[in-house]
This record gives structure tokens, sequence and C-alpha cells, in this order.
């Protein structure tokens, strides 16, 4: 018995789980957006593969789909002209499209900059430049909490507010040195970024030319149903390629038209806070 009793193993603890549900947040959380457009991807390829194979069961719809494929005439070529001009339409839509996406993302790293800067040279006058950082707090966090959301209006007064009062601040400091006109061309770059900032963040694709977009690409993913060859998984890669990249040019369009959406095209505040949390440390 005393064997027995020596013997006996001590109670197991609670098993641990094999992936840390914080680490799993935080790389749901990065890999979201992929995780979307591969969502939709997929479920545009399922849609799209059931209305093919819908159309091409001759033997049970009767559609006979595939028994015109010898006597096409010109409907090839009329289907390579929707194309075409559908390829024409997205590759200017695109091109403008990343043109402002890049002129947003110039004055974002602008506005950032100038702040940075203002910073670096208040710190020439560690004394008196203790006021000037307090209102660059106060403005960052403003325009963090106002302008930096989905469906933000545009300018707030509040971020107004408090960017002329590091406008004072900067002025006030420097208004007896030689960084006088220093701060002056750095106030005027803060406020020519934030201009263009707020202005290309409210850009949006003309309504008229965003229904074309669609139409056209609904043109392309539709009749490709139609235009096929023999073997039926050919035709149904093919289809599939031609609706998919259709599909995509589309995806990618919206994307850029919307910066704060969520998506893989999607501008967060990140720079502002990391600057906020540099001059929040330096106290």
């Amino acid at each position: 018995m005393a064997l027995l009793s020596g013997s006996k193993k001590p109670a197991r603890e609670g098993c641990k789980p094999m992936i840390d549900p914080e680490k799993l947040a935080i790389i749901l959380q990065r890999h979201w957006d992929s995780m979307r457009l591969v969502g939709n991807i997929v479920i545009f390829v399922i849609l799209f593969s059931l209305m093919f194979f819908f159309l091409h069961a001759t033997d049970i719809t009767k559609a006979v789909v595939r028994d015109d494929l010898d006597d096409l005439g010109g409907i090839p070529w009329l289907y390579s002209a929707v194309c075409l001009i559908f390829s024409i339409l997205a590759g200017f839509v695109i091109q403008h499209e990343w043109d402002e996406w890049n002129d947003f993302m110039d004055a974002i790293k602008g506005e950032v900059h100038s702040l940075r800067s203002l910073w670096l040279w208040s710190q020439h006058i560690p004394d008196l430049g203790m006021q000037l950082r307090e209102a660059m707090i106060r403005y960052l966090s403003v325009t963090i909490q106002n302008e930096w959301r989905a469906g933000a209006p545009g300018e707030s007064e509040a971020a107004g507010q408090a960017l002329a009062i590091v406008q004072h601040e900067a002025f006030t400091l420097f208004q007896h040195s030689e960084l006088r006109m220093t701060t002056v061309g750095i106030i005027g770059d803060l406020l020519r970024h934030r201009e263009h900032r707020l202005h290309s963040g409210q850009r949006r694709m003309p309504t008229m030319l965003k229904v074309t977009m669609g139409f056209a690409d609904g043109l392309v993913i539709v009749l490709s149903l139609f235009i096929g060859v023999e073997h039926l998984w050919l035709d149904f890669l093919f289809t599939l390629s031609i609706a998919l990249l259709a599909y995509v040019v589309y995806l990618v369009i919206d994307d850029l038209d919307h910066p704060f959406r969520p998506g893989m095209w999607h501008v967060t505040a990140k720079r502002y806070e990391h600057l906020l949390s540099q001059l929040q440390q330096s106290k």
C-alpha cells in the first residue's frame, strides 16, 4: 500500500493552449485586410462557378450554350472590343487613383515631418519649448480623434484651433532668434500639407465614372460566360480567369477610392500616433 501511495502522480495542471490568444489576435489583425480580399475572391469564384456550370449543363437545363460554339460568328470579336474598352478605361482610372493615393501619402508625410521639425528646433530652447510641445501634443491628439476615422467630415474645428495655438507658440518662441525665418517656412509647409491632406482625403471618383466602371466590369464578367472553347474545363479555366481579373480590377479601383475604409490600401494615423508618443515621452 505504501508503494502504491508513493507512486501516485501529482494531478496534472490545466493544459495550456498551444496558441496564445493575444498573439493570434495580433496576427489576425495584421493580416485581416488580406483575408478579406481572399474571402471576397473565394465568394466570387464560387458564385461564378455555379453560374458557369448551370449555363453549360446541357443535359440538365437544356440551355445548350455549348452547342453554338462552332457558329459564334463575330461574337468573339465583339467581346474583344468590350474587353478592350474596359481595359483602356480601367487603365486610366487606376493611374488617376494611384496618383491621388501618392499625393495623399505625400501630404501625410509632409505634415508629420513639419511637426517633427518644429519639435526638433524647439529643443534648441529647452526651457521655453515646453509650451510649444504641449500645443503640438494637443493638436496631434485632436487630429487623431476627429480627423482620422472612416466617414470623417473633413476639417475639424477643434483641430484648427489647436493648430492656431501651435502657430502662436512657435512664433512666440522664435521671434527673437535666428530661427524665425526657418520657423515661418516650417509653419507654411505644415499648413500646406494639412490642407492637401484634408482635400485629398475627401476626394472621390465621380459617380458617373464609377457607375460606368461597374457597368463595363459587369459586361466583361457576364458576357465571358457565353464565349468559350469546346473542352469544358479549359472553357471554365479561361472564362474564370477573365471574370476574376475584371473583378479584381474593380476591387482595386474601389479600394483606392476609399483610403479610410479598411482594405489593401488603408491609410491609418500610425505616423501621427508615433510622433505623439515621442512627444509625450520627451516630457
